[in-house]
């Protein structure tokens, strides 16, 4: 008897749902970034649609693992050729922006880009509300498709040549790169450029005249797992190059944005997700109710996540900003070391708030004096905002007498308070500098 308690079938089933998931969670923050940070780019609006037709596809692999009726099972599948049959239009008219940037003229290309576009719309219209396209649905869970209609074949070769002109396009691009950097990121697009499509290409309707038994399905499932995969990292590999089109900012910017954008977002939300999806097999292991290992795992993945992005956030740092690391550093130390107008005012009230307790006296200040007259910053246990303190005259004679006494420590006797002068650490050669004083309540006249 076998005590393990899933089946190969099961378990690839559950690693492609997954999968399926964390593409629709990718697709969706790529596509939320390109709006956000580079929506003005025509390279970025183009890659845009790409993505929403890669998260329509996904969507629906996702849904179809809780579809448990025929005819709900064959609409998730007609939308998802919504998502399919845009892809063409979608690779055509991203290839043309990116070889717009290389200031080529696109006289007949713009014709061939319309013509690609009808001929998606046309496609997508036929597979939502016509058969000619696709057919019947074949319901063979966990592996369910749409059977080949009459124009299938056409639409493949449609799809092929389309993506091939396409990648001819951003070969062209590449080609006429002049610069090294350019070419870097041409050569990067190129290599990504096959995922989108290698992701949603209806592999099952192309293959269904084979029979799809027990071992055939495990088979299937293992290979939409490895391409999924694959397609998963060539999106990020276009992702973070797109992200450079169309922005005014340094690489190390927005190469630093961009992983921090991953690192909150998606990783985040990705780890969620499958944490949302192994709850079932917790509930079976452990014998525990659904909503206390929901709580647990959730609560848990959260938490440790916001702890790793806090202990990695240094690593990134050094990891991006490696070559001026000590001007990274300097600059962290000035952030942290900056005070505003209201930060030195809390700090000052913290500060004279301690010493009269200190002190046991009711109230104190501190002050900067100009000339006569004096500047009040902080003020402890005084209502009138300083008005009494202000009437006293004599302040700076007060202040001049404490600065020439022989114990800088020991206050000086004022109207009824015990001042201090506030000194500027001086080097050697030079005199301390007056910043203002200190005062508090005083208890005895000495």
């Amino acid at each position: 008897m076998n005590s393990f308690p899933f089946t190969l079938t099961e378990l690839l089933a559950a690693a492609n749902v997954a999968m399926a998931s964390i593409m629709v969670i990718l697709a969706f923050s790529l596509l939320g970034y390109t709006f956000t940070y580079n929506f003005r780019s025509p390279v970025a609006r183009m890659y845009a649609i790409l993505l929403t037709c890669v998260m329509a596809t996904y969507s629906s692999d996702v849904a179809l693992n809780r579809v448990l009726d025929v005819a709900s099972t064959e609409a998730w599948l007609r939308f998802q050729w919504l998502g399919i049959a845009m892809v063409p239009a979608g690779y055509y008219l991203f290839s043309l922006a990116v070889l717009r940037t290389t200031n080529y003229r696109m006289s007949v290309r713009r014709w061939i880009a319309a013509a690609v576009l009808l001929l998606s719309v046309v496609s997508a219209a036929s597979a939502l509300f016509g058969n000619q396209l696709v057919g019947d649905v074949i319901y063979s869970p966990p592996i369910s498709y749409l059977d080949a209609g009459p124009y299938f074949g056409l639409f493949v070769a449609f799809f092929t040549l389309t993506a091939a002109l396409g990648l001819r396009n951003v070969w062209k691009a590449r080609q006429r790169c002049i610069t090294a950097a350019s070419r870097r990121r041409m050569t990067y697009i190129l290599l990504g450029f096959i995922g989108p499509g290698m992701g949603v290409f209806p592999y099952l309707i192309t293959l269904s005249r084979f029979r799809m038994g027990v071992h055939s399905s495990a088979g299937v499932l293992a290979l939409s797992l490895l391409v999924n995969m694959a397609v998963a990292a060539l999106l990020v590999l276009m992702s973070y190059t797109v992200a450079y089109f169309g922005v005014l900012t340094p690489d190390r910017v927005v190469r630093y944005r961009l992983i921090r954008f991953f690192m909150r977002g998606p990783v985040v939300a990705i780890v969620v997700i499958l944490a949302i999806q192994i709850v079932p097999t917790i509930e079976r292991l452990l014998g525990l109710p659904r909503d206390i290992a929901l709580f647990s795992v959730i609560t848990f993945v959260i938490i440790a996540s916001q702890l790793a992005l806090s202990v990695s956030k240094g690593l990134i740092d050094r990891l991006i900003y490696r070559e001026d690391r000590d001007e990274i550093a300097w600059l962290r130390e000035l952030d942290r070391r900056l005070l505003t107008t209201s930060d030195v005012r809390q700090f000052l009230e913290n500060s004279l708030g301690s010493l009269c307790e200190l002190l046991h006296v009711p109230s104190g200040f501190v002050a900067a004096v100009v000339g006569p007259d004096l500047i009040l910053e902080a003020m402890v246990g005084t209502d009138d905002g300083g008005a009494d303190i202000k009437a006293v005259a004599g302040w700076t004679n007060a202040l001049s007498a404490a600065m020439r006494g022989h114990a800088p420590f020991t206050p000086r006797y004022h109207a009824g308070y015990w001042i201090w002068p506030l000194l500027e650490p001086a080097s050697l050669d030079d005199e301390p500098r007056l910043l203002g004083m200190l005062a508090v309540t005083a208890r005895t006249e000495t």
